[in-house]
């Protein structure tokens, strides 16, 4: 048994890991007062823990019923953790396969707030093709991953971060408005895939759709990635397609069954 050192005892640290664990049993939240009787907390001292774990996007507060809950923050870390060598492994024969059939990039990346980061690609056939660098970032709002992500995360979630972007606008095609943005992501849900139009980068396209884990929640995207000059336009329906179907192939043997994606 691992002694206590009481050197090191950060009470105000404990009481936010026992906030976390109590409200992980009530997945529609509890009221502040019901949080600190419960754990034996003052309700000023919950009131600031609860408010440091708010500013960390760890829990929410409903506006209108003010019952605190858990975001997906922690399980979306915890999943980084664990199962990004298993996306990876999961993913890169049919990133092959894909790269192979559009011929262009294939890449794969996470959300981290408001932006994806690039874990891993399958480099295009071209000549001249698109090649990035890993653990780059890129915005939500302007590229088909962000997008595809962002469509199929649960309501408040999304809520959440469409209330943290920044519309950086990066040429004039770039979606800068909160309602621009949500009507795009509509047609994503509709179509099941994004799709760039040099929003970031000029002369550069994506498409991309979600990978979805076990209980239908968007863990990563599968997008590929080229130069607009190369695409075809009326065939983006067709690639689109295609993304979706190989990104529901990934979900598949992450353990997600339902085919309404």
């Amino acid at each position: 048994m691992t002694k206590k050192n009481p050197k090191y005892d950060v009470p105000s640290l404990k009481m936010g890991f026992k906030i976390l664990e109590h409200l992980s049993h009530f997945p529609r939240g509890k009221m502040l007062t019901d949080i600190a009787e419960a754990l034996g907390c003052p309700v000023s001292s919950a009131y600031r823990i609860t408010m440091a774990l708010e500013d960390m996007g760890l829990v929410v507060r409903d506006a209108e019923s003010k019952q605190i809950r858990l975001t997906n923050k922690l399980l979306l870390t915890g999943q980084r953790a664990i199962t990004e060598t298993n996306l990876i492994e999961s993913s890169l024969d049919i990133m092959r396969e894909m790269r192979d059939r559009v011929v262009d990039t294939v890449l794969i990346g996470v959300r981290d707030g408001t932006e994806v980061v690039v874990l891993d690609q399958v480099t295009g056939a071209r000549m001249f093709c698109f090649v990035a660098k890993l653990g780059y970032r890129i915005g939500v709002h302007c590229s088909a991953p962000g997008k595809a992500i962002l469509a199929f995360l649960p309501d408040a979630e999304r809520e959440t971060v469409l209330s943290s972007i920044r519309f950086v606008r990066h040429n004039a095609r770039t979606l800068t408005t909160r309602t621009a943005l949500q009507r795009e992501l509509d047609s994503v849900v509709s179509a099941g895939y994004a799709f760039d139009n040099s929003e970031q980068f000029e002369g550069v396209y994506c498409i991309g759709a979600p990978i979805l884990d076990r209980v239908g929640y968007p863990v990563a995207a599968l997008w590929v990635t080229g130069l607009m000059m190369d695409l075809d336009r009326d065939r983006v329906p067709q690639i689109g397609a295609h993304i979706r179907e190989c990104a529901f192939q990934v979900s598949n043997r992450l353990g997600f069954v339902s085919a309404d994606v």
